[in-house]
């Protein structure tokens, strides 16, 4: 049963995703792909797991701060089923058996150019069970970071960067030695417009 402190932030995060017109992106050459922003409620303080990817040459996000998840494979049969697959290699957490899905986010896709032809959907879980954090050989570190600390504003920097003859928005979010940034910032920032006023 969910604490009463934390129903009403996952109850309305699951009415407002309900009631917006979620923006998709799809196209011939487009790679699809899912991450999961997971929530979890501990010693009256709400979280977001985040994942920091190892320095490797061939991945075009290598060192970055993420949320879990990766691309579709043929054997998922849509795209929440990747970001729980993703979600449970990289992690050792099943959120078909521990968490609540709260819902999806916009189609993202990253500025990367070695990324270009990707896109990202990012879903929303509840995780309602105590568990360990397992993290594979795609995962260099797995930390828990309070909602309060992300939407602190003093740890906010907005970079405005060119791309594409087009200025874009980079939203750095800093914690301790972190760095969120890129696309994964720009889906905490959507996030955190939307829901950050539910948490205190």
């Amino acid at each position: 049963m969910i604490n009463k402190i934390i129903y009403r932030p996952i109850k309305e995060i699951k009415q407002i995703l309900i009631s917006r017109n979620t923006i998709t992106e799809s196209g011939n050459g487009l790679i699809p792909a899912a991450v999961m922003i997971v929530i979890k409620y501990f010693k009256d303080c709400n979280y977001i797991l985040f994942i920091k990817r190892p320095d490797v040459e061939w991945d075009p996000f290598s060192g970055h701060m993420a949320f879990p998840g990766g691309k579709n494979k043929k054997e998922d049969k849509d795209l929440l089923e990747t970001a729980y697959r993703e979600t449970l290699e990289e992690t050792g957490i099943d959120l078909n058996i521990n968490g609540q899905l709260l819902g999806r986010l916009d189609d993202c896709k990253p500025n990367n150019p070695m990324a270009r032809n990707i896109v990202v959907t990012p879903y929303i879980s509840y995780l309602d069970k105590k568990v360990s954090i397992i993290p594979n050989y795609e995962v260099d570190e797995a930390l828990w970071i309070p909602i309060s600390h992300l939407k602190d504003e003093s740890n906010l920097e907005i970079l405005y960067k060119s791309r594409d003859g087009k200025i874009i928005e980079d939203y750095n979010y800093r914690f301790n030695d972190y760095v969120i940034w890129g696309m994964t910032g720009r889906v905490l920032h959507q996030f955190l417009e939307l829901f950050s006023e539910l948490f205190d």
